[in-house]
């Protein structure tokens, strides 16, 4: 492998898949998913504050605007200790009190909205990266184009050129992403975060996506140097992302350890990215990068063995 031609190809790939018609469909997607979860978690505070004003409620607006978040706060917080409890392993100490601490911790301790944001985003992102990273070498492998590029790079330094080029790609539109979201949040209820809490809150929120795009992004590297077929390996990317978690809950309904199965993607650990204790989410840093590892490892070692 060549470090030179790895920057040069990866330069290229990042490049190239903005200005691409998937890129720009990706980058569309990308917003648009972002946005519209930000509007529908910011619409309830909105209609709240309406309805407030409407019966006549005498207080200034940045009271009416905590009155309404600490009511939508109130019911949602069951919910979130519910959604993160079914993350916990029983064997690791009581679920419900540490799920309740966590909500607390995501919902009071830091901005409420902007955590209900990462939370759906988290649970939606690894589709909207199956199809951003599906084509990474298909496409050129059924056109036999790569055999092209063989004359003037080995194949390690085209693998991991454009496997870096898709990762600067994520972690820009991400960057975006979160810029985006953060200042529809501050300038439309300016009153109730301010900035000094909402910035440190997003860019640890943008970090935390950015680490669990890795190994869904090194899957689909590797589902795609392995088929060789566009549509196939957008297919088989999200039968994969999406059959997982299905079948560990379906499995789990016969048998307990069937949920174990959610570990071989990043969804049995994702949400402890956001976890009130370092060791919980140093351990997902960890999973993450073992998963990322394993899967570059798995299509390096088919892109370089097979027929291109």
């Amino acid at each position: 492998m060549n470090r030179r031609h790895i920057t040069l190809i990866a330069s290229y790939s990042a490049r190239y898949s903005v200005r691409g018609g998937i890129g720009l469909v990706f980058l569309l997607l990308s917003l648009t998913f972002g946005l519209l979860v930000a509007h529908i978690m910011l619409q309830p505070v909105e209609l709240g504050m309406r309805i407030i004003h409407e019966r006549g409620h005498a207080g200034s607006p940045e009271e009416v605007q905590k009155e309404v978040l600490a009511r939508i706060t109130e019911v949602a917080k069951p919910v979130v200790s519910w959604m993160l409890s079914q993350k916990t392993l029983s064997e690791l100490g009581d679920p419900d009190r540490d799920a309740d601490r966590w909500a607390s911790y995501m919902l009071e301790e830091r901005p409420a909205l902007l955590s209900a944001i990462f939370l759906i985003l988290l649970f939606g992102w690894p589709f909207i990266v199956s199809f951003g990273a599906f084509d990474l070498y298909a496409s050129d492998i059924s056109s036999r184009q790569l055999r092209y590029q063989l004359l003037r790079a080995d194949r390690g330094s085209i693998f991991f050129g454009r496997l870096l080029g898709m990762l600067v790609t994520f972690v820009a539109v991400l960057v975006l992403l979160g810029v985006t979201v953060t200042a529809y949040m501050g300038l439309k209820l300016p009153a109730m975060y301010s900035w000094g809490a909402l910035i440190p809150w997003a860019l640890y929120g943008t970090g935390a996506m950015i680490c669990v795009s890795l190994p869904y992004i090194a899957l689909c590297g590797w589902i795609s140097s392995a088929i060789g077929a566009p549509f196939a390996s957008l297919t088989v990317n999200s039968l994969i992302i999406g059959g997982v978690p299905l079948l560990a809950t379906l499995g789990k309904m016969t048998h307990e350890y069937a949920g174990y199965l959610l570990y071989t993607l990043p969804w049995g650990f994702q949400t402890r990215l956001f976890h009130h204790e370092p060791a919980q989410v140093g351990l997902a840093v960890a999973g993450c990068m073992l998963l990322t590892a394993l899967f570059t490892w798995l299509g390096y070692r088919n892109f370089t063995t097979r027929d291109l």
